[in-house]
């Protein structure tokens, strides 16, 4: 399972209070892409929780079966859910996600549900949120700042995208939409990083003493040799 699988399965098991179930569906239709707005996922699980959480009238849900796959399609096809979910104006309403921090945050955990991903690389990890056009990645970004967040913005082609490659920013931003559980594993890997970084500077320190320690003495060794054949 990849990381940014394991993070979106603990987004389906956090609980949803009633103040805040607007904010996911208005936060799972504002990332979701496509002209005919859509969401693909090849896991079962994060697919009926979309599902589960967007009016059954005002979508479509299938199943994409290939060879040894299964891709789930949830579809926004009601034009009211569509106009209502922000789908065709990037600006975020306030009024829709909520201002409390709970129901910012759920909102977030449905734009990154539906749009985002999180990568584990050699270097470490990559937070990233690619929604369909530029305005509401520049919306996203300023809400994302405003709420005490750091994150970058940038271009990948035609597309702009957000993105994090600090490890805190990105265990800040994982623990405010609620995976705490996926941040914490982050600041683990870290400290183990640190820890290991700390014990091979330690070591080649160490093993740089003791390089400098022989030859020292193989030298000290060499001038005693030359005197005894020198004077005796």
């Amino acid at each position: 399972m990849s990381f940014s699988t394991e993070v979106k399965m603990e987004l389906c098991e956090c609980e949803v209070p009633e103040t805040s179930k607007e904010a996911l569906r208005y936060g799972l239709v504002y990332g979701f892409r496509g002209d005919s707005p859509f969401f693909v996922t090849h896991e079962r699980k994060i697919a009926y929780y979309v599902k589960k959480h967007l009016p059954k009238k005002q979508i479509r849900f299938s199943e994409l079966k290939y060879d040894k796959s299964v891709n789930y399609c949830v579809e926004a096809d009601s034009l009211e859910l569509q106009t209502k979910y922000g789908f065709f104006s990037g600006k975020i309403n306030s009024s829709l996600t909520g201002e409390t921090d709970d129901q910012v945050g759920t909102f977030l955990r449905g734009v990154f549900m539906t749009c985002g991903n999180v990568y584990v690389q050699k270097a470490g990890y990559h937070f990233e949120l690619m929604p369909a056009t530029s305005e509401k990645c520049e919306e996203l970004y300023r809400l994302i700042t405003e709420h005490g967040m750091d994150i970058n913005i940038s271009h990948r082609g035609k597309y702009m995208f957000l993105y994090s490659k600090n490890s805190e920013n990105i265990s800040d931003i994982l623990t405010y939409m609620g995976a705490m559980q996926c941040a914490m594993e982050i600041m683990n890997i870290k400290i183990i990083k640190e820890v290991r970084s700390n014990i091979n500077r330690s070591v080649n320190c160490e093993t740089a003493n003791i390089d400098r320690t022989v030859k020292a003495s193989a030298k000290q060794a060499e001038d005693i040799r030359l005197i005894y054949d020198k004077i005796g």
